[in-house]
């Protein structure tokens, strides 16, 4: 096996070893925007119960004041708790796309030495 053939050889398995790694990004990016979808689709069907309830003692002249106090506390939470979910989906896309660009600059190198190997 001559050099020119080796050289070819393993810029082909880092190509290849790139685009996999890519693709893997993707689906973790598709994974994670279904498990983010699924909780914030949780958390808005929890907060949408707990704002009926209030508005049920709210419209109640026997509703408890502490009950009330109580409903208005956990919606506050499961609205910070919406914006913790958010901010922590913000993050995590924000490094698995610099993970991707990262590769794409590493596949974009590995292009650049085929056409130079080719010049050669």
């Amino acid at each position: 096996m001559d050099v020119e053939a080796f050289l070819e050889q393993s810029q082909q398995q880092e190509r290849q070893k790139l685009e996999e790694e890519l693709q893997r990004i993707g689906q973790q990016l598709d994974r994670r925007e279904e498990l983010h979808e699924e909780a914030i689709s949780e958390l808005e069907s929890k907060l949408d119960w707990y704002s009926d309830r209030l508005e049920q003692l709210h419209n109640q002249f026997s509703g408890k004041h502490g009950e009330r106090e109580k409903l208005k506390d956990r919606i506050a939470e499961f609205y910070e708790e919406l914006r913790r979910e958010n901010r922590s989906r913000w993050r995590d896309r924000q490094e698995l796309e610099q993970e991707r660009r990262e590769i794409l600059r590493e596949l974009n190198e590995v292009e650049m030495d085929d056409v130079l190997s080719e010049f050669l």
